[in-house]
Formats: structure tokens, C-alpha cells, sequence
């Protein structure tokens, strides 16, 4: 029989793969988009509606599939999705005007993305992990940047040797195979094979389990202080990364870099947030979470900053870019650490849908606000100079986010008591 440690260190890598096929969602997009803006010939404005949908319809469904996760079967879920994903990507490849692509990413993409996402990984984990939980989850996470950098290839190349209908079902099959085997091994909970977190005994498993708090309602969740400054420090900074990111090569070829050279910057930035996670492995379970946090937003904030050099050309974006992606990256794991430390492990499905829900709202609308300001001052620089300092900001609250339940919290405050 195989120790908890062993079955708990496979999950982790089953969830890397998932995290890895739905990183490749957004990140490929603007390689699919090339055949589609040819076929339907939509406006620039139009074919990245794609994206837009894809976020909005996410924050939807993340709570109602986060609450789900809590009771139902997780591997029956996540196998779901992936054969969701795969369909989506069939789908794509006898849509015959554009709207219907729009549907797709809406009914189909979307809820793939959420039943195989981050939050489906935070749940599976923190029922897998406690003590090792930020390691786990970091080297998991890590897989959304993996998934960028193996997908585009592999999409790319099945574009170049095949019409671009054949190469996306050719992908909804590769999708399909590299997902639903590895959801197929998913065990949803130690105790199904006798098993408990961190491979502890019963008396330590018994312990942490009396520590978690009862069953709560959203509106219990929703009117915790905790849920939102968790939700502010993510949606600050993983808001203005979705900002950056998708006005990257227009910021570096206004200011002179060649656009061959401007799309090798979107690589440093996902090689960093690489980096990121896995750093975020290594110092999650040795530091405290708050240390993380001040990281994460100081860098981020100095990586803003950075980018108002642009002019200076390629080393200063490319350095602002890399900043970024690394103490930004580290936003991500950290989001999906704190939520089963400061909500427990019995609602961390419920909790970790609903800051979904608010971030990715967040995430619609900053790719166009950096746009508008682009607009209106001929710049990017206002609206780096407004998230650094925004950031630099939210750090002051860091001190006020509660690090454990609010039942245990009660608790410690009476035997505190003389």
C-alpha cells in the first residue's frame, strides 16, 4: 500500500498537467486567432471578444463550481472538463460565422476552464496537503506556465502542416487525451484510501481536522473582510499583468522594438512566471505568507514602474517585463495558498470559486482601460505609474489579513483570556 505522501505528490502532477492544457486557453488565442480573423474576418475589437467571454462567462460559473467541488465527485468533474475542452476545440472547426465562436468559448471553453482551472487544483491539494500545501501548490500552478510555453508550439505547427478546421480537431484530440487519463487518476480525498493529508497519521490528521471551521454560507464568506483583502492584493496584481500582457507588442513597437523582437518579450514573461510558481514552491512552507505577499506586490510594483522607461527600448521593457512575471507570478499560487488557511479545508471549493469570481470580473476590464489611457495621452505611462502606486498601497493592508478560520480565531481569543 502506498503512503499518503506518495499518492498526495501524484495528484500534484496530475494537476500540472490540467493546469497546463487550460493555461494554453488565453495564451494560444492570438495564434487561433489568425485563421479565424481570416475566415470571418471579424474587427481586431470583435475577435478578441473571444477572450472577454471567456473571462466573464468564468466569473459566472467559478462560484457555483467552486460550492459544487465541496460536495460532488472531483474526478467525475474534472474529467468533465477535459472532455469539455476538447470539444470546445472540435467545435471551433465547424463554427461558420463568428458569433457561433463566441458560443463556443461561452458553453463549451469556459466551463473547461473552470472544472480543470486553478480552483479545482486548490481544492484537490489542500485536501492532500497541509504542512507541504504552499510547495504543492506552487509546483501545480507552475503548470499555467508550461502550458504556455508547450501549447503555442504545438498549435503553430499543426497550423503550418494542416488547414486550419484539421488542426483544430487534430488538437481537440491531443486536449482530449492529454486531460482526461490524467483526471481519471485524480483521488478527490486521502481518506478514500485510508489515507491521510501529508502522509500524517490519524492522531494529526484527527487534529487538523477538529481545527476547521463548520460549513458557512456565501454570505458569510462575502461578508468576511478576509475574502476581499484577499481579492484586493490578487485582482491588483494579476489585473495589471492581464493589462500589460495583452498590450505588450503595441508598448514595445511604439517605442521602436521590431515586432519579431516584441513577441519574444511575451516568452520572458511567461518564463518568468514560471520561475515564479516554482519559486513560490520553494519559499512558500519556509516563509510566511504575508512576507510572500509584500514580495509580490513591492516587485510587481517595481516592474510597473520599470515599463515607464519603454522609451529606452528593449532592455528596459524586457527588464520591467521579467519583474513582473516574477514577483507577479507569485500572486497566483498565493491566492490558491490562503484561501484553505484563512476559510479551512470543508469550504475552500466554495471560497476559492467566489475570489475567482470577483478577479476575473477585475480582469475584464483593465486589458481595454490600459487602451483607453493609451488613447487619451498618447501613453502607457499613467496607467503604470496607477498600478504601482496602487500596489504600493494595497501593501499597507497586508498586516490586516486574518492567516487562519474565524472559528479557530474565536477560539485562541478566549484562551487568551486570563
Amino acid at each position: 500500500m502506498q503512503s499518503g505522501f506518495a499518492v498526495g505528490w501524484r495528484q500534484v502532477a496530475i494537476c500540472f498537467i490540467l493546469l497546463s492544457a487550460t493555461g494554453m486557453i488565453a495564451s494560444t488565442y492570438s495564434i487561433v486567432a489568425v485563421p479565424l480573423a481570416q475566415e470571418f474576418k471579424p474587427s481586431r475589437s470583435v475577435l478578441m471578444l473571444a477572450m472577454t467571454v471567456l473571462s466573464g462567462v468564468c466569473a459566472m460559473l467559478a462560484p457555483f463550481v467552486g460550492n459544487l467541488m465541496d460536495r460532488i465527485s472531483l474526478r467525475g468533474m474534472m474529467i468533465a472538463g477535459g472532455l469539455f475542452l476538447g470539444a470546445g476545440y472540435a467545435s471551433l472547426s465547424f463554427a461558420t460565422t463568428f458569433n457561433q465562436v463566441l458560443l463556443i468559448f461561452a458553453l463549451v471553453v469556459a466551463p473547461a476552464n473552470v472544472l480543470i482551472g486553478p480552483v479545482a487544483a486548490t481544492v484537490l491539494l489542500s485536501r492532500w496537503f497541509s504542512k507541504r500545501r504552499g510547495r504543492a501548490v506552487g509546483i501545480a500552478i507552475a503548470g499555467i506556465a508550461a502550458g504556455g510555453f508547450v501549447f503555442p508550439m504545438i498549435i503553430q505547427g499543426l497550423l503550418n502542416s494542416h488547414e486550419w478546421r484539421e488542426a483544430m480537431r487534430i488538437l481537440a484530440g491531443i486536449l482530449v487525451l492529454w486531460t482526461v487519463p490524467a483526471a481519471a487518476l485524480v483521488i478527490g480525498r486521502p481518506e478514500e484510501r485510508g489515507l491521510h493529508p501529508d502522509g500524517d497519521d490519524h492522531d494529526a490528521a484527527l487534529k487538523s481536522a477538529q481545527n476547521m471551521p463548520a460549513t458557512i454560507t456565501t454570505s458569510q464568506v462575502l461578508r468576511d473582510p478576509a475574502f476581499w483583502l484577499i481579492c484586493l492584493f490578487a485582482a491588483v496584481v494579476t489585473s495589471g499583468m492581464k493589462g500589460m500582457v495583452t498590450n505588450l507588442a503595441p508598448l514595445a513597437i511604439d517605442n521602436g522594438v521590431k515586432a519579431k523582437d516584441a513577441a519574444y518579450l511575451v516568452s520572458v514573461y511567461a518564463g518568468f512566471g514560471f520561475i515564479a510558481k516554482l519559486t513560490f514552491a520553494m519559499l512558500s512552507d519556509r516563509f510566511g505568507p504575508r512576507l510572500l505577499m509584500y514580495m509580490s506586490l513591492a516587485g510587481f510594483a517595481f516592474g510597473m514602474a520599470l515599463l515607464t522607461r519603454a522609451s529606452g527600448g528593449y532592455a528596459p521593457i524586457a527588464l520591467g517585463v521579467a519583474m513582473i512575471g516574477l514577483f507577479g507570478g507569485m500572486m497566483v499560487p498565493l491566492e490558491s495558498f490562503m484561501a484553505p488557511r484563512v476559510f479551512g479545508q470543508r469550504i475552500v471549493g466554495k471560497a476559492m470559486g467566489l475570489i475567482s469570481g470577483v478577479i476575473l470580473i477585475a480582469l475584464l476590464s483593465t486589458p481595454p482601460l490600459f487602451g483607453l489611457i493609451f488613447d487619451l495621452t498618447d501613453s502607457y505611462n499613467g496607467i503604470f505609474i496607477f498600478f504601482a502606486g496602487l500596489a504600493l498601497v494595497t501593501m499597507f493592508a497586508v498586516p490586516y489579513l486574518r492567516m487562519h478560520p474565524r472559528e479557530i480565531e474565536a477560539d485562541l481569543s478566549v484562551k487568551s483570556r486570563p
